[in-house]
This record gives structure tokens, C-alpha cells and sequence, in this order.
């Protein structure tokens, strides 16, 4: 009895709705002028709201609820560790340490001084306490080495730091070669000074650039006091509200550096990566095909709706009707939601996308209403009477597989739910008024001898017996069985790629440099943290995580102080008896060439000459002595003669050895490294203000694979819950993004399935439509996995899209077969129609995507596309055919009428 009474009620209030969806159609054909009117007004209201309150939140950080635990840890360590957020990344290498270390500190000094762009610098183990103290971070076996190079080197040291010139040099050499001549003694390492200042000359008569790395000559040992790549990590002002938030802080980088040229050009490798520098990246391509792809779905719609509705009128009145909805729907997000995020302006697309099907469904069963001679009015009513309740229907499902996003943890799709949801209930409204009052106020003209053409199957309709589903519904069926079962096990082995990285064009600079450093464990960008009450706590915790086959290293601040200094000390005082670092200091740059420079290079030919005689022109000696004879003397009857072309040879030959002779003093003066003598600047990375101390911790792995990130990730956290941390955020993010469409997949069936059941009161009905897109939902799956397709955080919503999608045209097909019309009758009617072409305007929009050279909205669309191809596949001849079995008999009344006829 309550289930009676319950029934009748649905029964009524749907009669209800159906009566006042009529009663609105009514009103907008009575009231065209009226209507039009209100809804211009308000659009160009809503077009001047959006206009001047349009803005974007581009933080990505915003993505994920910070409700969730590893984002509640994320959040508290980066209140105590702020500096690795949102950095710009420049990787230098020159054609020598001492060459790179300069261009560093150019670069540095350049940032601190703009800071309007940035608002910090750091260089890992850049500044005057890694010079002084570099050598303490070496073994004590290397300190010992390093020192007996420097000992064998000593009278070439003492000679340099007397004379740091061109013509210095020259008597160095010159007498070299003096005491060669006459005793046989022997300079170390002249051979391959005369190499390098061949290369010198050489590389100045070609108009090359060329600069001596006096380290090597110097015993080597300066060369490895630093590595040959180095880094220095810029936080530039961030703006959010901007489609580019650190574009303003790139673009001036940029161009300092060419101001500063530091480019190829002038013998120097440089890279730019880091987050920031991602973001921008991705964004620069979203953007680019966000244009792109919505100039392309709206030139593929007109021309879609013109081969489906043949109507400039009624092609128009769509379009003005999508481009009303996209405006309204802009200005409500932004009053009720405010600012759009880097994935809810994706609505666009996916309105045009799926809005444009209430236009076509309602326009070609107008036109098929008129063919068969109904006036305008009662057309629209017939429409309205015979559709009406399916486009409601459709509408409010596929609404409801939108909001289906709203109670999962993915903020960033939640609001994309919120305005793509409401955007379908605006688009129905639109249909139901705007459409009306404008084909009121531009009727079209329907005669059946002139559209026979167009709509033949308006004037023959094929009966069931002619149509292939009935012949062959069991075939099908058993065949759809077959393809299921052998889906299944597809389907289990679908992937998802939750790394942002590979939705990023590979191409770019940000990309491929970022690649490189991954590769390296000791550059890996990708690095996981742990905040520890103090540095004792930090302390154990890099002990545990070192014992994992995962872990490269572990680093706390007291990772820099160095261990034995005692010893290495000791060897460094032995030293500066040898070398006094004093005598290193000055000058501190180098003076114009002097003027006899030019007669002691000439003297220098001459005595070479003689070596060469003396060793033989066929030794190794002697060969590199003639060479740079004749290249010195070359040189010499050329630019000889000009001061400034001695002057360039000069800086290209003795230009670092001041700042190298410098940098070996200040590396003897070595003193005790203790907590309180590292730089601040170091101390401040590991421990914050209230004593809480860092652990950084770093991959074995190269974590470009998702399987070894996930390796990582899983082997640390195991030890340390609390570790956080980029890596942190891609797995345990990905796993979020995934439980959450998995959430709003299994909220939109369940949402949808109860409007079904509750709108047409049927488990046959319900079934009907479920299964198909169930169907559709298995297919599409095996068939990602089948193409080697990944789902990722772009693509993952197809699911509850297809849903949504799906349940939409098998409405339409369903609610006209429950209004008595035959399969065979229906297949012929123009619903079928209409959902063949919403689905290839559709399908035009989501393939416009496909196309994107942004990657991440390539894979949605691909996927899109394929999902959308599959749900009209299944509901054109899977649904029709399960329609067939709910029927009394194959053989329906309609068809023996044809037949017997």
C-alpha cells in the first residue's frame, strides 16, 4: 500500500514536471520577444561580471584537499622549511670549475639585486666558507694528495704569485728553458703549460674564445675541489591570480642572463628547471591548447550542426544559445565560487561539448514534428510533450555525474563538478526558452517534398525485419558477452601514471633538464623530508632511512661538519710552510700587459726553438714546442703590433689565475668547522627557528620511474610516517586522485541509478540504460589498456563522464521506446539521429583536445574520444537490442503491418 501510494506520487509530481516543462515551452513561444529580451539582458549583465571579475588560482599546491594527512604534513613542515617551494632551478657548467664557479657568482649577485622578481637566492656550496673549507669535505688520503700536488708545484706557484702576467709568464718559460738548456733541469708540468698556451694562441688567431684553467697546471687538485655543475635556486615573486605565476621572475632571468652572457655562446652550459619553471611550462601549453582546442571544437560544431540540423536558423539559435550558456554559467562560478582553478576552466570545452545535445535533440524532433505538418506552436508542445521529460532527465543525470565530483578530496576537480554540473541544468534552460522564443521569432519552413531529400528515412522507415539487430540480436548479444569476458582481464591491468611530469611537453627545457638531474642521485630534485623536534631526533632518523636499499643518503646539518678534521688540519699547516698562503693573496687582478710583453714573446720563440732542437722535432717535446713557436710567431707578425690584441691573449691565458691563486690561499687557511661556524644561510635549510631540525633524503633509484618512486616512497614511510616531500605528494596524491574518482564514479551510478528508477519506476527501464554503459565503462578501460593508454590526473575523469554522457542518450532512446514506439520504428525515427550526431559534436570537441601539444589535455581527450566512441557504440546497438528482448515478441505489431502491406 505505501509503495502504491509512493508510486502514484512520483507519478504525479513527474505529470507535474512534465506539464510545467510544457507550460515554460509555451510561454517562451507566447513571450519570444519578452524572453529574448530578459535573457540578452542578462547576458550581457553576466558578460561584464565575468569580464571584470575573471581570474584564475594557478596554485597547484591547492590541488588536493588539505584535509588529507600527507598534506596536513606538508603543510607544517613547509611553515618551518619554506624555502623549496615554487624555485627556479639554473644549472651551470663551464669548461672549468673556476670558470663556473665566476658565472655563479655573476648570477647570484644579479638576483639579489633585482629583488622586485625574487625574493631569496641559495648556492648550494657556494661562498667564502666552502673556498676556506672546502678541502676538510675530502678524505684525509685526498688532503694528502692535494698537498704533495701543490708541493711539487710550488716553484711555479711562487713565480705566478710574484708576476700574475703575460710577460711574467714569459720569463718563467724563458727561464725554464734557460736551466733545460743548459743542466737538464726540468720545470714539472711545462709540457703541458706550453699545450695549454698553444691552445690559448690558437684559440685567438681564430677569433675563438679560450680561458686557461691555471688549477690543472697548479698539480690538478683545484679542478676537483668543486664539481664541474653547479646549481644556484631562486624563489621568485609568486602571482597567483596570473595564468603564468612566475613568469614575470622567468622572463627577467632570462634576459639576465643574456645581459650577464652567460649562454653557450660564451663557453658556458646553462640550464633552467625547478618547479616553478614546470608550472610555467605547463601551463604556457594549457593555455596554448585550451585556445587552440576551443577554436577548433566551435569551427568542428558549426560544421557538425550544419550537416545534422540543414538549417542556418537552427544552427544558429544552438549556437547562440551555447555561447549565452558558456557566459552565464562564467559569471555564476565566479559570483558563487569565485576564482576558476587550473582544471575548472575546462568547462568550456566540456560544456560545448555536451551542452550543444539538448540543442540538437530538441531541434531535430522540432523539424521531424513539422515535417509531419504540425504547425509551429503545436510542434513545439508535441516536442515538449514527447521530450521534454527526457531531456530533464538527461539533463539532471548528467549534472549529477559532475557534482559527483564535489564529495571527494580533489579540490581541484570539486570545483570543475560545482560549475560543469550547473552548467547542464543552465544549458536546459536555454533549450527550453531561449530556443522556442528565437525559432518564434525565425521560424523554419518544412515541406516534405523538399527535405524528403534530407530525411528520407522520415518518409520510408525500415522496418525491424529489414534491420540488421533484429536478424542478428542474439549473434550480437553473445558476441558482447565474449568481448566482456575477455575485457575483464584487460581492464585489471590498466595503469595510472600519477607523476605530473609526463603530462609536461618533453621537449621543453624545464622538462629535459629536470630528466637529467633525476638520473643523478646526487642532483635528484625529487627528494623526501622529515621535520624532527631537534637535530639529536634528526640524527637517528637519518641513521634508520640510510639502511634502506632505497636510500642514496641522509642529510642533516650535521652532514657538513667535516669528520678528522684534526688529521686534515694537521696536513694543511704542513703545507702553508711549503706555500705561504699570504703570498697567494694579492694581486687581486690582473695589470695591463706590460710593454716589453712583445719582445719576451719573441725571446720566448726563440728559446723554444732551441728546445726543440735540443729534444728533438719528433719527441713529444719537441713537437709541442715547435707548434707553439709557430703559432706564438704567427700571432706575433699578425696582431703583434696592436696592445689590445696582447691584451685579449692575455686575460684568455693569466684572466683566473689571480682569483685561482686566491682561491688556493684561502683553501690553506682551513679552520675547525663546528655547528656554529657554518653559514646561516646552510643552517637555516636544516634547522628551523624553535630548534626543529631537517632530514633531507635521497633516492638510490632515478625516480623518471614511477615504479621506483613508488619503491622509494613506500620503503621510507615505512619507517617514517611522518617523511613528506615532492615524492610524497606524487604517490600518496595519486592514490588520493584515484580513490576520489573511484568515489565519484561509484556516486554518480548510484545517484543516477536512483533518478532512474525514481523517474521511470521501472528496474527494467533502469537496466536497461545501466548495463550498456556499464558495458561502456569495461570497454573503455580494457581498450586504454590494450593501446598502451595510462590514465592519469587529466584523463581520470572519463569515467564518471562517460557516466554521465551515456545515460544521457539512453534516455532519449529509452523514454520513446516506454512512449510506445516500436524498435523498428524508433531506429527510424530522428532520436536515434540526434544522439548519433550529440555524439560526433561531442566527439569533435573532445578530438579537438586529442590534438593539444599540451600533453596533459591530449591524453584527456584521447581518452574522452575513445570512452565517447564506445558509450555510442553500445547505446546504438547494445541498447536497441536489449530493448528487443524486453519486447512481447521480435515480430512487433507494427512490423506484420509493414510486411503484409
Amino acid at each position: 500500500m505505501i509503495l502504491s501510494a509512493a508510486e502514484r506520487f512520483l507519478e504525479r509530481m513527474g505529470q507535474g514536471i512534465a506539464y510545467f516543462m510544457v507550460q515554460v515551452v509555451d510561454f517562451s513561444v507566447r513571450r519570444a520577444i519578452w524572453v529574448i529580451g530578459t535573457l540578452l539582458l542578462l547576458t550581457l549583465l553576466a558578460l561584464f561580471y565575468a569580464f571584470t571579475h575573471f581570474s584564475v588560482d594557478t596554485n597547484t599546491s591547492n590541488a588536493l584537499s588539505r584535509d588529507l594527512p600527507f598534506q596536513k604534513r606538508e603543510v607544517a613542515y613547509h611553515k618551518v622549511f619554506s624555502q623549496d617551494q615554487h624555485t627556479i632551478v639554473v644549472v651551470l657548467q663551464g669548461k672549468n670549475p673556476q670558470s663556473t664557479a665566476e658565472a655563479v657568482k655573476r648570477l647570484e649577485d644579479w638576483v639579489r639585486a633585482h629583488p622586485q622578481h625574487f625574493h631569496s637566492v641559495y648556492v648550494p656550496g657556494g661562498g667564502s666558507f666552502f673556498e676556506r673549507n672546502g678541502l676538510l669535505y675530502l678524505s684525509p688520503a685526498q688532503v694528502q694528495a692535494f698537498a704533495n700536488r701543490i708541493t711539487n708545484a710550488q716553484p711555479l706557484i711562487a713565480r705566478l704569485s710574484a708576476d700574475p702576467s703575460l710577460g711574467g709568464l714569459s720569463d718563467l718559460l724563458n727561464l725554464a728553458i734557460s736551466q733545460r738548456l743548459s743542466n737538464g733541469v726540468q720545470l714539472p708540468g711545462m709540457t703541458a703549460i706550453f699545450t695549454a698556451l698553444d691552445e690559448a694562441v690558437t684559440a685567438q688567431l681564430e677569433g675563438k674564445p679560450y680561458q686557461l684553467s691555471w688549477s690543472k697546471m697548479m698539480g690538478g687538485s683545484l679542478a676537483k675541489l668543486g664539481p664541474a655543475q653547479r646549481f644556484v635556486i631562486i624563489q621568485p615573486v609568486m602571482n597567483f591570480q596570473s595564468l603564468q605565476p612566475a613568469g614575470a621572475g622567468i622572463h627577467a632571468l632570462r634576459a639576465g642572463l643574456q645581459s650577464l652572457q652567460l649562454n653557450a655562446a660564451h663557453g658556458l652550459s646553462v640550464g633552467i628547471t625547478g618547479g616553478a619553471v614546470l608550472d610555467a611550462e605547463q601551463l604556457k601549453t594549457v593555455s596554448q591548447g585550451a585556445g587552440f582546442s576551443l577554436a577548433l571544437t566551435l569551427g568542428l560544431e558549426i560544421i557538425l550542426l550544419s550537416i545534422a540540423l540543414r538549417s542556418v536558423k537552427l544552427v544558429s539559435g544552438v549556437l547562440i544559445g551555447l555561447v549565452s550558456g558558456i557566459i552565464l554559467t562564467a559569471a555564476w562560478a565566479l559570483f558563487f565560487i569565485g576564482p576558476f582553478n587550473l582544471i575548472s576552466v575546462a568547462f568550456a570545452i566540456l560544456f560545448i561539448g555536451l551542452g550543444v545535445d539538448f540543442g540538437i535533440q530538441f531541434c531535430l524532433r522540432y523539424r521531424e514534428e513539422m515535417f509531419n505538418g504540425a504547425v509551429h506552436r503545436v510542434a513545439m508542445q508535441r516536442v515538449t510533450q514527447g521530450m521534454g521529460a527526457a531531456l530533464g532527465l538527461a539533463a539532471v543525470a548528467a549534472a549529477l555525474s559532475f557534482y559527483a565530483f564535489v564529495p571527494t578530496s580533489y579540490a581541484g576537480i570539486v570545483d570543475l563538478g560545482l560549475i560543469s554540473g550547473t552548467s547542464m541544468l543552465i544549458a536546459l534552460l536555454l533549450t527550453l526558452t531561449f530556443l522556442p522564443a528565437y525559432l518564434t521569432l525565425w521560424p523554419i519552413a518544412v515541406q516534405g517534398s523538399k527535405n524528403t531529400a534530407y530525411y528520407p528515412h522520415f518518409r520510408v522507415i525500415p522496418t525491424l525485419a529489414k534491420h540488421p539487430i533484429h536478424r542478428y540480436a542474439y549473434w550480437i548479444l553473445g558476441l558482447v558477452t565474449l568481448l566482456a569476458l575477455g575485457a575483464i582481464p584487460l581492464a585489471m591491468h590498466a595503469t595510472f601514471d600519477f607523476n605530473p611530469l609526463h603530462m609536461i611537453d618533453q621537449h621543453a627545457e624545464g622538462v629535459k633538464v629536470f630528466e637529467k638531474l633525476l638520473a643523478n642521485p646526487d642532483t635528484a630534485p625529487y627528494r623526501m623530508e622529515v621535520l624532527a623536534p631537534d637535530l639529536d631526533a634528526a640524527q637517528a632518523v637519518a641513521h634508520r632511512v640510510k639502511q634502506l636499499p632505497t636510500v642514496a643518503r641522509a642529510l642533516t646539518v650535521q652532514s657538513y661538519i667535516p669528520s678528522k678534521q684534526k688529521e686534515k688540519l694537521a696536513i694543511l699547516q704542513n703545507l702553508q710552510i711549503v706555500v705561504p698562503p699570504f703570498s697567494l693573496m694579492m694581486p687581486t687582478s690582473l695589470k695591463p700587459p706590460a710593454a716589453d710583453t712583445g719582445k719576451k714573446l719573441e725571446k720566448l720563440v726563440k728559446e723554444l726553438r732551441s728546445l726543440a732542437n735540443k729534444d728533438g722535432h719528433d719527441s713529444a717535446h719537441g713537437k709541442v714546442a715547435t707548434q707553439l713557436a709557430d703559432h706564438l710567431q704567427q700571432f706575433l707578425r699578425q696582431e703583434g703590433g696592436h696592445p689590445h690584441a696582447i691584451d685579449a691573449l692575455q686575460n684568455s691565458v693569466m684572466g683566473t689565475l689571480p682569483g685561482e691563486l686566491k682561491e688556493l690561499g684561502m683553501a690553506l687557511m682551513a679552520g675547525p668547522v663546528t655547528l656554529k661556524t657554518l653559514p646561516a644561510a646552510l643552517r637555516e635549510r636544516y634547522l628551523g627557528p624553535s630548534g626543529q631540525a631537517r632530514v633531507e633524503i635521497f633516492p638510490k633509484e632515478d625516480l623518471s620511474s614511477n615504479a621506483a618512486m613508488y619503491r622509494f616512497v613506500k620503503s621510507v614511510l615505512k619507517v617514517e610516517p611522518q617523511a613528506v616531500g615532492t615524492p610524497v605528494m606524487l604517490v600518496q596524491g595519486g592514490e588520493a586522485v584515484l580513490g576520489a574518482f573511484q568515489e565519484a564514479t561509484y556516486i554518480a551510478l548510484a545517484s543516477i541509478s536512483i533518478l532512474l528508477l525514481l523517474a521511470l519506476r521501472r528496474y527494467r527501464d533502469v537496466l536497461l540504460i545501466m548495463i550498456p554503459l556499464l558495458l561502456a565503462a569495461l570497454f573503455t578501460v580494457a581498450a586504454m589498456s590494450l593501446l598502451g593508454l595510462s590514465f592519469n590526473l587529466g584523463n581520470i575523469i572519463v569515467l564518471p563522464l562517460l557516466i554521465g554522457l551515456g545515460v544521457a542518450f539512453a534516455i532519449y532512446l529509452v523514454v520513446r521506446w516506454r512512449n510506445g514506439v516500436d524498435v523498428a520504428h524508433l531506429l527510424g525515427t530522428s532520436t536515434p539521429l540526434a544522439v548519433f550526431f550529440s555524439g560526433l559534436t561531442t566527439l569533435s570537441a573532445f578530438g579537438s583536445m586529442a590534438i593539444s601539444r599540451d600533453p596533459g589535455m591530449a591524453s584527456l581527450g584521447e581518452a574522452l574520444s575513445l570512452a565517447l566512441a564506445i558509450v555510442l557504440l553500445c547505446i546504438l546497438i547494445i541498447l536497441p537490442t536489449l530493448m528487443l528482448l524486453c519486447t512481447p515478441s521480435p515480430r512487433e505489431e507494427g512490423i506484420e503491418q509493414d510486411e503484409g502491406s
